[in-house]
């Protein structure tokens, strides 16, 4: 995966693309089924020209939403990568597409055991590696020998995403699936980065003994494609029809160790229209439509996250960022003024913060598990931050998830649960400016206090009581957008004739977390909007006093 060997554009459909003996209309990105069927949505995704002032891009920005896929996607939170492959056994990062496939031997692979790990570590969500940029594939494929189908591990029989996907659905976790786009064995074999031209391909294609005669004859796309791009399209279609429903999508942009001159032109456009038809719910990261890469491999987002940002086009379907990938601002005013010349949109294209448990993203005996007090500065620099957390945990050479790394997520869980326990202002009495006050306080994420107008407003908990807190949770409705741009908490402290300032944000979004210096005793707090875009729905105003 490593980054600084990645492309960073990142990428989007920006057309359907029609299906051929299905006759199924491939759906657009913003949409959750074919196109004929699907509801309208809100614009996920706004055109902006450079004739637009500052003001008019702003404008748009406010009236941007987010697709129910990527709403759903954003309430995860927290969400597991597992990179397993040949690289475990060779103690490679990269491979190189010629390793043996009988070095794969995992002979106590147990994926109950990492379902088990990751429900007690708190994640919804989980990612497997089904091929990295080697092209060893991690279940049997009809379009590669270079997969399980070819090591001597359980005779030749062995399918590891089967597996997977079967225990975390068990143990009630949401199945992801990364299937790089680099393929160095491919490669060897002539089919990767050969110069083909994009042609009309036919998905999927026969091939001799194939046992899905019936099935492909009433569900196959003609899509364009050069030779790899079908290669690609095929094992998307086998992944998204033989194992259930599929979540996620995880791509990144890396090419793989080939000369420079050899870069593949990936086919985003086709690839995301098979999903779109296959898997509707599942959204696409970090390279596709629904969710952007942070720009780092350290789980950290920036201190003001916004979930809308300007984009630009890249070809063949796909988007990038206007501005640079690991730009300290994305989204401020200041972002979509200086974007304006190159931006050909605003998106809502929110942040995944991915970061591996140990050094390296394959499992290393060398190597050890980061501590509990780095996880939680990394969750509370990226769940805290308006981003989801995609944290790695790579599989042993059993096949086992290690068992330090097994007691840190149960103790990660139970860290940010001493970090966030009971809510304070649960149920307490609200009121305010503007409409349903109690909605802030009454923990359903789709129910929300409405500012009475853009930068102007307040809300006011009372608990009843003094108390003592030091952590403050607020989350925006985001359904209505991403608007909020500054605000002050303040706190009528015991004795204090009037309101004290606490702490302030400049951005919220669907999640934001404030740790103050020192615990602040109030019985009655208050949060004053000073700035937004449009008027502000803020779901949550938690307050909380943590136990560590």
């Amino acid at each position: 995966m490593t980054v600084s060997r990645r492309l960073f554009v990142t990428a989007a459909v920006t057309t359907a693309v029609a299906a051929s003996s299905s006759s199924l209309a491939l759906a657009a990105p913003g949409s959750l089924g074919t196109a004929a069927s699907a509801a309208p949505e809100p614009p996920y995704r706004i055109p902006i020209s450079p004739e637009d002032s500052a003001e008019e891009v702003v404008a748009k920005a406010s009236r941007v939403r987010p697709t129910e896929r990527q709403i759903a996607w954003q309430r995860l939170e927290q969400t597991a990568f597992l990179h397993f492959g040949v690289n475990t056994f060779t103690g490679l990062e990269w491979g190189t597409g010629d390793e043996d496939p009988d070095v794969f031997q995992p002979s106590g692979l147990d994926t109950d055991q990492w379902a088990r790990a990751l429900r007690d570590g708190g994640f919804k969500l989980a990612i497997l590696t089904v091929k990295h940029h080697d092209g060893f594939v991690l279940y049997p494929s009809r379009y590669t020998k270079h997969s399980v189908i070819s090591s001597s591990w359980r005779g030749g029989k062995g399918d590891v995403l089967r597996s997977f996907a079967d225990s975390l659905r068990r143990y009630g976790i949401k199945v992801g699936v990364y299937i790089s786009p680099a393929d160095e064995n491919q490669y060897l074999h002539g089919v990767y980065a050969n110069g083909s031209a994009r042609a009309p391909r036919t998905i999927p294609t026969p091939v001799e003994g194939d046992d899905r005669a019936d099935a492909a004859a009433t569900r196959s796309f003609t899509l364009e494609a050069t030779d790899y791009g079908a290669h690609m399209l095929n094992q998307l279609y086998e992944v998204l029809t033989e194992y259930g429903p599929v979540d996620e999508v995880w791509f990144d942009g890396a090419q793989g160790r080939i000369p420079p001159e050899k870069v593949e032109t990936y086919d985003w456009d086709s690839w995301y229209a098979v999903i779109r038809a296959l898997a509707p719910d599942a959204a696409i990261a970090v390279r596709g439509p629904d969710v952007r890469w942070v720009g780092n491999e350290g789980g950290l987002a920036r201190e003001n996250e916004w979930s809308v940002v300007p984009v630009k086009d890249s070809g063949n379907g796909s988007i990038d960022y206007a501005l640079k990938y690991d730009a300290p601002d994305q989204g401020s005013r200041e972002a979509l003024a200086e974007a304006r010349s190159v931006a050909r949109y605003v998106q809502w294209w929110p942040a995944e913060c991915d970061v591996s448990i140990r050094p390296g993203w394959f499992y290393h005996e060398d190597e050890q598990p980061k501590s509990v007090e780095q996880l939680t500065d990394i969750w509370f620099r990226s769940v805290g931050r308006n981003s989801v957390l995609l944290l790695n945990i790579p599989p042993d050479k059993q096949g086992l998830l290690p068992a330090a790394d097994v007691a840190r997520l149960r103790e990660f869980r139970e860290r940010i649960g001493r970090e966030l326990p009971e809510d304070f202002a649960r149920g307490a009495r609200a009121r305010g400016d503007g409409r349903r006050p109690s909605s802030a306080v009454d923990g359903d994420p789709d129910t929300a206090w409405e500012c009475p107008a853009p930068s102007r407003g307040s809300l006011t908990v009372d608990l009843g009581k003094a108390r003592e807190v030091d952590r403050i949770r607020l989350g925006e409705d985001v359904r209505r957008g991403q608007q909020l741009e500054h605000a002050v908490i303040e706190a009528r402290t015991s004795g204090g004739s009037g309101w004290s300032l606490v702490t302030e944000a400049d951005t919220v979004g669907a999640s934001r977390v404030l740790t103050l210096a020192a615990p602040v005793r109030a019985r009655e707090w208050r949060l004053r909007v000073t700035g937004s875009r449009g008027a502000v729905r803020l779901a949550e105003f938690g307050l909380y006093r943590s136990r560590v």
